[in-house]
């Protein structure tokens, strides 16, 4: 018999900007909760590690206890309403970023094993013996980097949230296999599926069917745990993705309108004015002209998303700026310039982040001895690549399979 979970409806309307805002983008919070939030619903993505307290966190009408060293990751499709304990205030630590540094974390479309892992895995983590103490020292680390002001502090703070993910994706694998006899509420998997199907183009009566019950329960169903029906909440995530794909410069309305899977410009100019008051072109100017470039770090122009994604296609290969001037018909002073301006690093450290990173994954995932790893990401030999691994993981390739697989194979 499966193991059915009720959802709880919300008390209220949603609120918006409790913990995000333009002067909190890569900053450590901290925060103290010592009675209940009202329905959250930010229009970004958070990571909250619960430092200390006891109580409850409600996401999408799903209660899962909220103590210390739960691990949360909040997508900008989740309504939340925290609660604490009368006798134990929670505290907690919060990392918040936006959908243009979600771009960044991956460099491309993730692919469809990792959203569906992302989708299916459960938001709240309890985390246990070496994993609470790496999460509490990526969270430290963190709040480090916030004294520092150069720009490559922005580059270590994105590695850091890479790890979060990759922490994430990893466990949620796992967990979707020991959630397999559950049966979850409607509203919990309809709102899953919207947020990972928001480009194609669904409706309340395919998303109904999909779930085998009709347009009218699904609608009523949503309304009780985020307040918002289908077409609002479709919309709303929606215009999330469309506001961080207008920050890349050089992208068309048309292409942000098809990539946020509006059905036309007309239709994402109309929706977009409505949920947010201005039109597309005059948000991108605001937000272009607003000098906050430190906070948003990572805006990137079109030219710029060509060399991120034409290194991580070849980040196997010998790293050779000339190869990629030719193949994208961009100068090399001008790569130089677009990725020092935007991230205070070379072009070679950008390449050699995205293999650490495939590293990282390789080391998780298979029994390849760490040479094999080393050569497989575009290491000539294990000692530079042992080097590199450690100044930006703080530990050898060997360690670090060793703490996140609990010492099984190296």
């Amino acid at each position: 018999m499966p193991n059915t979970i009720k959802s709880k409806p919300i008390c209220g309307s949603p609120v918006h900007s409790v913990f995000t805002g333009k002067d909190k983008y890569l900053r450590l919070q901290k925060h103290t909760i010592s009675d209940i939030t009202p329905p959250i619903c930010e229009n970004e993505s958070l990571f909250i590690l619960v430092n200390s307290g006891c109580g409850t966190i409600t996401i999408n009408g799903v209660e899962f206890p909220f103590e210390q060293s739960t691990f949360v990751w909040l997508q900008s499709y989740h309504t939340f309403t925290i609660k604490a304990d009368s006798d134990d205030p929670l505290e907690l630590s919060i990392c918040v970023y936006d959908y243009p540094l979600s771009s960044f974390l991956a460099l491309r479309e993730p692919s469809p094993d990792t959203v569906d892992a992302i989708m299916v895995a459960l938001p709240v983590i309890r985390l246990e013996g070496v994993y609470q103490q790496k999460i509490r020292d990526l969270f430290d680390e963190f709040e480090k980097e916030d004294s520092c002001f150069d720009p490559g502090s922005s580059l270590i703070k994105v590695s850091i949230l890479g790890q979060f993910a990759y922490f994430f994706i990893k466990h949620g694998i796992h967990q979707s296999q020991k959630d397999q006899g559950k049966d979850w509420p409607l509203g919990w998997q309809a709102t899953l599926y919207i947020g990972s199907h928001f480009a194609e183009d669904i409706t309340a009566e395919s998303v109904a069917e999909r779930f085998s019950t009709n347009a009218s329960t699904l609608n009523r169903e949503l309304r009780n745990i985020s307040g918002y029906n289908f077409a609002h909440t479709l919309n709303r995530v929606r215009v999330n993705i469309a506001s961080g794909a207008l920050l890349y410069e050089d992208m068309s309305l048309s292409y942000t309108a098809e990539h946020s899977g509006f059905s036309s410009e007309v239709a994402f100019y109309r929706i977009f004015k409505k949920y947010t008051g201005t039109t597309p072109l005059e948000y991108r100017k605001q937000m272009l002209e607003s000098g906050e470039k430190v906070y948003r770090g990572m805006i990137m122009s079109q030219m710029l998303m060509d060399v991120l994604n034409h290194s991580y296609a070849s980040f196997s290969s010998p790293i050779d700026i000339k190869d990629t001037s030719k193949s994208l018909y961009l100068s090399e002073s001008v790569i130089r310039e677009l990725v020092q301006e935007k991230f205070g690093a070379s072009y070679k450290d950008i390449t050699v982040l995205t293999r650490l990173r495939h590293a990282a994954a390789l080391l998780l995932t298979t029994n390849l001895p760490v040479l094999d790893v080393a050569v497989n990401v575009g290491f000539n030999c294990s000692r530079s690549f042992s080097r590199a691994f450690n100044k930006l993981y703080k530990m050898t390739p060997g360690e670090y399979r060793s703490l996140y697989r609990g010492g099984e194979n190296q």
